[in-house]
């Protein structure tokens, strides 16, 4: 997947941007607060049709000004999209190939993209809210599928909430409505489990590789702690939690909420059987999220047979010099990347002499002319 031409108005510190951008390797040069991230987050906006940061979207629209808009056009497997997201008055606007698309499903993942930042290293102590989030926009990515099988579960688990708050002393056995309730509810929650397995296992495939790759270690693997117990008999396994929900059913209705299923599920990454979360040294931490984002290079490629854009966010201030040669080893001709960073000399010299370098001042981007540039 390649993004040729990226365009903004009024998004964050830019008042207007046009740039083409090489097909191979990109790098941001700039001061920090000059809008080297602000670039990276358009493209996952373009994307997602939101900020990966929680940040609403009026804050997206530069001060003082009343609409943002952010055009790309990209090209994935021979075929070229024009992109555009626009931000006004709380409106959002879709359009792909100047069609408005009214529905976030229809248009979200049209760029396909690995981010990796500095911020990605509190991943593993951060809360479970955080990585099911962070693990749900993974694989949104590369299932449209898991994107309607969340929305669907999310409308149940909202009805289920309402209904459990609203009741006084209805038993589960009498009340027909929970009873189907909780059997779509059910079969969306296994739905949603499988699916996370599957890209679970996925990842598992080349992450410990990768890991031993960067490190020399062995024994790296990213665990799914899920709320469902798994079983052959997926017949079996939707009883069970249907059972799980009935025994728990007085406790729901004494909190108010679901406290089973999915929208409850956790992932851990261990390191020789031991949880990075609690034994883990910031080294070790920092490398384990690095194989997990370069092992989603491959993930992508093997699902979509397409390689997804890789972002990198300043992220060679926070490796030493070993693992920045190793991680020059994936950047590979195949994939379009784009880096971001407040010194060259942190990136390898070859890595430079080939990339297409542009100057970050206070939002204005300017290409760095400079002898034997090779990029295309």
């Amino acid at each position: 997947m390649i993004i040729n031409n990226l365009k903004l108005r009024n998004f964050r510190n830019y008042s207007y941007l046009d740039i083409e951008l090489s097909k191979k390797l990109n790098i941001f040069i700039g001061n920090n607060a000059q809008g080297k991230s602000n670039l990276l987050e358009s493209i996952v906006v373009l994307a997602l049709t939101k900020s990966y940061l929680n940040v609403k979207d009026e804050n997206l629209i530069k001060d003082g000004e009343n609409v943002s808009i952010l055009e790309a056009n990209v090209n994935s497997l021979n075929t070229n999209k024009k992109l555009f997201v626009s931000f006004s008055n709380s409106v959002k606007k879709l359009k792909i190939n100047d069609v408005e698309i009214k529905k976030y499903i229809d248009y979200v993942s049209n760029i396909k993209f690995v981010l990796f930042s500095p911020m990605d290293i509190t991943l593993i102590k951060d809360s479970p809210a955080v990585r099911r989030k962070y693990f749900n926009i993974e694989i949104s990515q590369i299932s449209n599928n898991y994107i309607k099988l969340l929305q669907k579960y999310n409308v149940l688990l909202k009805k289920r909430n309402q209904f459990l708050k609203s009741i006084n002393d209805i038993s589960f056995d009498n009340d027909y409505f929970i009873n189907i309730l909780d059997d779509n509810f059910s079969t969306l929650a296994l739905d949603i489990t499988f699916e996370r397995k599957k890209f679970i296992d996925d990842i598992n495939n080349y992450i410990g590789k990768i890991y031993y790759e960067l490190t020399g270690d062995n024994g790296l693997m990213l665990v799914y702690n899920n709320s469902i117990p798994f079983d052959e008999d997926k017949e079996l396994m939707k009883n069970n939690f249907i059972d799980k929900l009935k025994d728990n059913y007085m406790r729901d209705k004494l909190y108010g909420m679901t406290l089973n299923g999915p929208h409850r599920d956790d992932y851990s990454i261990y390191l020789d059987g031991k949880d990075l979360s609690l034994y883990g040294s910031q080294g070790q931490n920092r490398s384990a999220i690095l194989a997990l984002k370069l092992s989603l290079l491959d993930i992508f490629k093997d699902i979509t047979n397409d390689y997804p854009i890789l972002l990198l966010d300043d992220i060679f201030s926070e490796l030493d010099l070993d693992k920045r040669n190793r991680l020059i080893k994936y950047i590979m001709n195949d994939i379009q990347t784009i880096i971001t960073t407040t010194d060259l000399d942190m990136i390898d010299e070859s890595l430079v002499n080939n990339a297409k370098v542009f100057i970050v001042d206070n939002g204005n981007v300017n290409v760095l002319e400079k002898e034997g540039n090779k990029h295309e």
